[in-house]
C-alpha cells in the first residue's frame, strides 16, 4: 500500500497549491480595492484643483458677468464632486477596504492552519505505516529462520537414521526450534496488534483528511460569500448607470448552487491536477481505490519473492520519501535567468505569468538554490562592471515583484519546513542589498519581511549561527584581525578598550592586544546576526531574546560583547528623531529662566541680544564689527561672539600680518588675556619634582620626536615636551594621553611662543578635551553617540551603508576627536583645511566640529558608498594623509573641492559653505546628550533581566 501514502502527499501537495492560488485570489482584491482608493482620491484632488483655477480665473476681474456666473456654476459643481468623490473613497477605506484586510488575515491564517494539519495527518500515517512495515519485516525474518530450523530438525533426523547423529543432537535442535516458535508467535501477535492500530489510524486519517477537505471547502465558500457581500456594497457605494435588480437576481441563482457539500468540488478539482498524460498527450485518470492494511502471511510473502530474496515486501515503505520533481529543468533555469536579467535593465513589460512560474519553482529546493546563486552572481558581474553599487537600486515595481517573490519563498518553507541555513544566509544578505529609494531614504528588501512568521523561531537563528560558525569562521577571523590592525592606528594607548567593542587593550602586554579570541569570533558573527534582525525590523524584545538565547549557549561569549549587541539594538528601536527634543513646556520653561537670567525686560538687553542673534545672517562685507561702537552694552556683550564672527567666516590668511590677526582673533577668543598664570615658576617647579613627572617621561619624549618630525626646524622638540610635562604635572585627573602631542604641536607651531602655547593648550583641554579623558571615557561615547545619530540624519544614505557593513563610528572617528585633525602634521608641513577646521572649532565648539567633519564626509559620500568594509576602514584611516589636507591655500583647496562639489565658487569662503551646510545647533546635541543617558539607563535595565534570565 506504498501507492496509498505516495497518493495522499501528492494530494496534500496539491491541496496546498490551490489554498495558495486562493490566498492570491483574496490579496488580488484586496489590494485593487486599496488601489481603487488611491485612484479615487487623486481624481477628488484634481478635481479640485480644476476648480480651484476656475474660481483663480474668476478673482482676475477682467470677466464679464455672463462668464463669471458660468464659471461660478461650474466651479461649485467641480467642487462638490470633489467632494463626494473624497467622501466615497473615505467610506471605501472603513467600509470595503478595512473589513476586507482583516477578513483576508483571518483566510490566509485558517488556510495555513489547514495545511499544517494536512501534513501532520500524512506525516503521522506514514510513521504508523513505516513502523508496520518493520514489524512485518521482522515477523517474515523469524519465520524464515523458524523455517530454516525446522529442515535443519528434518536433517537431523535423518541423520540420526543413519547413525551419523546422536538423540542429544536431536534434542539440542528441537529445543532451538521450539524457542523460535515462541519467537514466531510473539513476533506475529506484534505484527497483528500493529495492523488493527495501522487500520484504526487509517479510519481517523480518513475522517480528518474529509474534515479538512470540508474545511477547505468552507473557508473558500467564506470566500467568496464575504467577497461577494464585499464587492456589492461597492457597486452601491459606486455610481451606477444601469438597474441592479438583474445583477442582483443573477447573484441569487449562482448563490444557490454554492449550497452543496462544498468539499466535492475541492476534492474534484483537486483530483483533476493530479490527472497525468500519455506519450499522446491524452488524459489517464488515475484509478486510486483504498485498501485497508491486510495479513501478510511468511506463506504469501514467499510466493510474492519467489524470483529474488531481496525483493520489497507489498506494504513495504520506501526508505527516502520526498517531492516529486524536485530537479530543477533546463527552461525553468532559463526563466528564473530572464527574470534575474529584467532586475538589471529598464524592462516595463508585464511580468505577471512570469512571477507565477518563478514562484512555482522557488517551491523546488533546487530552484531556491538556482535562483540565489543566480542572484549573486549577477549581482557580482554588474558591480564588476560598474552598472550597480553595493546596493541593487530597483525601481519601485521591480522592488515589488522580488518582494513578493520572496515572501512567497520565506512563507512556502515555513509553512513545509523545508528550512535550509545556507540559503536562508545567502538570502538574508541579498534582502540587505536590495533595496528602492524613497526620497532621500533608502528601504531595503529586508524590511518588508518582518511579518513572516519564520523570523519569530529562536531554534532557526540558532542554526543559523551554527551554519555561520561552521562555514564562515576564516573569513570572520579575517575581519578580526583587519580590525585590529585598523584599531591600532586610531586608538591611543591609555585605554579606549571600549573602542569597536571586540578589542581588549591590556596596556603593557602588546602581545595580548594581537590574540585571536574565540569570543571575538563568536561576536562578529553575533554581529552579522545582529544586522539581520535590526533589517528585518523585529520586534525589540524578540531580537533580545534571540541574542540571549544564542549567546549563553556559547561557552566562550563574553558578557560585554552581548551588552554591546543589545546596544545597537536600543540604538535602532530607542531613537527616532522626534524624540529628540524635550516637550514644549520644558523648553518653554528654559526660555523663560533664560529671558529672567538676561534682564531681557529691559529694552536695551532685548535689541542687544536681537542683533547678537541675527549675526548669522551677516556678512563680512556688512562690517558686523560696527554693532560694538553703538555703545558700551553692544561692546560688552557682543564683543567676545563678534570675534568668534571673524574668525569663522574670514579666508585663510596669507600674509604674516593677516596671520597675526588670526592669532589675535584666537587668543582672544580663549581668553588668554584672563588666565594669571606665572609658566616660569611653573616649569621650575615640574623640572624639581622629577618623580613625579617620570611617569610620562619617557611616553612624551617617544611621542613628540616621532610625531613631529617633519618640523624640527620649528618646533623645540624639549620645548614642547616641557609643555606636556607641565600640563601633566599639574592635572594629574587627566595626566599625558596619545593625542595631546599633536594639539599641543599645533598650538606651538602657530604661536611660536612657549608660555602662550601653553596658555592656549591648557585652555583647550580644560574647556574641550579633558573631559574626553577622564571617568572612563563617557564624554567619548557620548560623542561616538552624537556622531552616530546625527550621521542617521544628515547622511542617511552613508549612515546605512556604514551599518550594513559593521562599521561603528568609533573604528575611524577616535583620533578626528582626540585631536581634531592635528596628527595631520605627522605628513604634511601646512594644511589650510586644518586651519578651517580649528577655526570653525574655536568659533562654533563641537557643534563646529561635526560640521566640518560632516561636510568632508559629505563630499566623500558617493566614493564611500561603492566601498565595502575593509576598503572604508583603510581610506578613512588614510584620510589625513589624502590631497584634502596637503593643501596650503585657501584658493587651490576651493578648486580641489570643486571637484567633488561643482556649486562651490572660487570667491566663496569655504568656512562659510562648511556653516551653511549642516544646521547642527547646541541644542540638538544637549538634546542627543539626553538621549544617550535615556537610552544607557534603558539598555542597563535590559542587560539586568536579560543575564537574570
Amino acid at each position: 500500500m506504498n501507492h496509498s501514502i505516495d497518493y495522499y502527499n501528492k494530494q496534500q501537495q496539491k491541496l496546498y497549491e490551490y489554498m495558495v492560488s486562493l490566498t492570491q485570489n483574496v490579496t488580488g482584491v484586496e489590494k485593487i480595492f486599496q488601489d481603487l482608493i488611491k485612484c479615487l482620491h487623486a481624481f477628488s484632488q484634481e478635481i479640485k484643483m480644476v476648480g480651484e483655477k476656475l474660481h483663480t480665473q474668476i478673482s482676475c476681474g477682467n470677466e464679464p458677468d455672463i462668464l463669471v456666473c458660468l464659471y461660478q456654476q461650474v466651479s461649485n459643481y467641480l467642487l462638490r464632486l470633489s467632494q463626494n468623490w473624497e467622501l466615497t473613497a473615505q467610506k471605501l477605506k472603513s467600509e470595503i477596504a478595512e473589513p476586507y484586510t482583516q477578513f483576508v488575515l483571518n483566510f490566509r491564517q485558517t488556510n495555513r492552519n489547514l495545511n499544517s494539519e494536512s501534513k501532520k495527518q500524512v506525516t503521522e500515517i506514514w510513521e504508523t505505516r513505516k513502523e508496520l512495515c518493520k514489524t512485518q519485516d521482522e515477523y517474515w525474518k523469524i519465520m524464515k529462520q523458524f523455517e530454516q530450523k525446522s529442515q535443519q530438525t528434518q536433517e537431523m533426523i535423518d541423520l540420526i537414521e543413519k547413525g551419523s547423529a546422536t538423540r542429544e543432537d536431536f534434542q539440542k535442535q528441537f529445543a532451538s526450534s521450539l524457542k523460535l516458535q515462541e519467537l514466531v508467535d510473539e513476533s506475529e501477535k506484534d505484527y497483528k496488534k500493529l495492523l488493527t492500530l495501522t487500520n484504526d489510524k487509517w479510519k481517523s486519517f480518513h475522517e480528518e483528511w474529509d474534515n479538512i477537505f470540508a474545511n477547505v471547502g468552507l473557508n473558500e465558500q467564506s470566500r467568496i460569500m464575504f467577497t461577494k457581500q464585499t464587492v456589492s456594497s461597492l457597486l452601491k457605494l459606486l455610481p451606477f448607470d444601469k438597474d441592479l435588480t438583474q445583477i442582483e437576481e443573477k447573484v441569487t441563482d449562482l448563490e444557490i448552487k454554492l449550497k452543496e457539500d462544498p468539499k466535492i468540488p475541492i476534492r474534484k478539482l483537486i483530483e483533476k491536477k493530479m490527472e497525468i498524460k500519455d506519450s499522446r498527450h491524452q488524459v489517464i485518470q488515475l484509478a486510486f481505490k483504498f485498501q485497508f492494511e491486510e495479513f501478510i502471511s511468511y506463506e504469501q510473502w514467499k510466493k510474492i519473492n519467489i524470483n529474488s530474496e531481496y525483493s520489497v515486501p507489498i506494504q513495504q515503505i520506501q526508505p527516502s520519501w520526498s517531492i516529486v520533481g524536485d530537479k530543477i529543468l533546463d527552461d525553468e533555469k532559463k526563466i528564473v535567468e530572464k527574470y534575474l536579467t529584467s532586475l538589471f535593465t529598464l524592462d516595463t513589460t508585464d511580468k505577471s505569468e512570469l512571477l507565477i512560474k518563478i514562484k512555482q519553482i522557488l517551491e523546488k529546493q533546487s530552484g531556491r538554490n538556482y535562483f540565489i546563486n543566480q542572484l549573486i552572481q549577477f549581482h557580482s558581474k554588474s558591480i564588476e562592471e560598474k552598472q550597480s553599487s553595493f546596493y541593487l537600486t530597483l525601481s519601485n515595481e521591480q522592488f515589488q515583484e522580488i518582494t513578493q517573490l520572496i515572501r512567497h519563498w520565506l512563507n512556502y518553507i515555513d509553512l513545509n519546513n523545508l528550512y535550509e541555513s545556507e540559503d536562508l544566509y545567502d538570502l538574508l544578505l541579498k534582502s540587505i542589498r536590495i533595496a528602492r529609494k524613497d526620497g532621500r531614504d533608502r528601504i531595503n528588501l529586508a524590511s518588508q519581511l518582518s511579518d513572516i512568521t519564520l523570523w519569530r523561531k529562536i531554534e532557526k537563528w540558532i542554526e543559523l549561527f551554527q551554519y555561520i560558525n561552521a562555514k564562515k569562521v576564516d573569513e570572520k577571523r579575517k575581519q578580526v584581525e583587519l580590525l585590529k590592525q585598523q584599531n591600532q592606528n586610531n586608538i591611543v594607548q591609555k585605554g579606549f578598550k571600549m573602542i569597536g567593542s571586540i578589542f581588549k587593550n591590556s596596556g603593557t602586554n602588546q602581545q595580548s592586544q594581537f590574540e585571536l579570541n574565540e569570543s571575538e569570533i563568536c561576536y562578529m558573527i553575533m554581529e552579522e546576526i545582529n544586522l539581520f534582525l535590526t533589517s528585518l525590523k523585529l520586534p525589540s524584545d524578540l531580537s533580545t531574546e534571540i541574542i540571549i538565547q544564542i549567546a549563553f549557549q556559547q561557552p566562550r561569549f563574553d558578557k560585554e560583547h552581548v551588552k554591546k549587541l543589545l546596544e545597537k539594538q536600543e540604538d535602532l528601536h530607542n531613537t527616532q528623531w522626534k524624540k529628540l527634543f524635550k516637550s514644549g513646556k520644558i523648553v518653554l520653561t528654559q526660555k523663560s529662566e533664560k529671558y529672567d537670567r538676561k534682564n531681557m525686560e529691559e529694552y536695551q538687553n532685548k535689541v542687544v541680544q536681537v542683533c547678537g542673534a541675527a549675526m548669522k545672517y551677516l556678512t563680512l562685507d556688512d562690517q558686523p564689527w560696527h554693532l560694538l561702537l553703538i555703545n558700551r552694552k553692544f561692546n560688552m556683550q557682543l564683543k567676545n561672539k563678534i570675534k568668534k564672527f571673524y574668525l569663522a567666516n574670514g579666508q585663510i590668511f596669507f600674509c604674516e600680518q593677516t596671520h597675526q590677526f588670526r592669532l589675535k582673533l584666537i587668543a582672544q577668543v580663549l581668553k588668554l588675556e584672563q588666565m594669571k598664570i606665572d609658566y616660569v615658576e611653573m616649569k621650575t617647579k615640574v623640572g624639581l619634582e622629577m618623580d613625579i613627572n617620570q611617569l610620562y617621561e619617557e611616553t612624551i619624549k617617544l611621542d613628540v620626536q616621532r610625531s613631529l618630525h617633519l618640523h624640527k626646524d620649528k618646533i623645540n622638540s624639549s620645548v614642547l615636551q616641557s609643555l606636556l610635562r607641565i600640563y601633566a604635572f599639574y592635572h594629574q585627573e587627566v595626566g599625558y594621553c596619545q593625542g595631546m602631542n599633536y594639539i599641543a604641536g599645533y598650538l606651538y607651531l602657530n604661536f611660536q611662543d612657549q608660555e602662550v602655547a601653553y596658555k592656549a593648550f591648557d585652555r583647550m583641554m580644560n574647556l574641550y578635551f579633558k573631559d574626553l579623558y577622564i571617568n572612563d571615557f563617557s564624554k567619548l561615547k557620548i560623542g561616538f553617540y552624537q556622531f552616530d545619530r546625527l550621521l542617521q540624519i544628515f547622511l542617511p544614505e552613508l549612515s546605512q551603508h556604514l551599518k550594513d557593513q559593521k562599521i561603528d563610528p568609533s573604528y575611524y572617528v577616535a583620533s578626528w576627536f582626540i585631536t581634531l585633525y592635528s596628527n595631520v602634521f605627522q605628513y604634511i608641513q601646512r594644511s589650510a583645511l586644518l586651519n578651517i577646521i580649528w577655526d570653525i572649532f574655536l568659533a562654533e565648539e563641537w557643534k563646529g566640529f561635526f560640521k566640518t567633519t560632516f561636510y568632508l564626509l559629505w563630499l566623500l559620500q558617493q566614493h564611500l558608498l561603492n566601498l565595502e568594509f575593509d576598503d572604508i576602514l583603510h581610506y578613512l584611516g588614510q584620510l589625513i594623509k589624502s590631497e584634502f589636507f596637503n593643501i596650503d591655500n585657501e584658493k587651490d583647496l576651493i578648486k580641489f573641492i570643486q571637484k567633488y562639489d561643482n556649486t562651490l565658487k572660487d570667491n566663496e569662503s569655504i568656512k562659510t559653505t562648511i556653516l551653511q551646510k549642516f544646521r547642527i545647533s547646541n541644542r540638538m546635541l544637549r538634546s542627543l546628550d539626553q538621549e544617550y543617558h535615556s537610552f544607557q539607563t534603558k539598555l542597563n535595565l535590559k542587560l539586568t533581566q536579560c543575564l537574570k534570565k
